[in-house]
């Protein structure tokens, strides 16, 4: 019983790493890095600073950027962004399928 219920898991485990596999090479990741200003422990404003792409189109430039921004302005209140003072700049990483970042258009 208990060899049959190890088989189980090392297979559960195996199929799980083979699919992450198959992920990895349908997608695209894309840094994009945004600054967010505080002043008295409030938000100021949040600034896209740069889309690092080499192929995308200034339309999907545009789109990855408002949606870095959406992100970073979720991140604004996280203790570990929180400043009192000052400029936190902020690496967002965007991660999609192939077929997804093609229809962008």
């Amino acid at each position: 019983m208990k060899y049959s219920v190890l088989i189980l898991l090392i297979l559960t485990f195996s199929l799980s790493k083979l699919q992450a596999q198959d992920y990895k090479k349908d997608s695209l990741q894309f840094k994009i890095i945004t600054s967010i200003k505080y002043k008295s422990s409030n938000v100021e404003h949040i600034k896209l600073k740069k889309v690092l792409c080499d192929f995308c189109t200034e339309k999907q430039t545009e789109q990855l950027g408002l949606q870095a921004l959406k992100l970073a302005a979720l991140e604004q209140d996280d203790p570990k962004n929180k400043m009192k003072n000052g400029i936190k700049i902020l690496s967002i990483y965007i991660r999609l399928s192939k077929i997804d970042f093609s229809a962008i258009k």
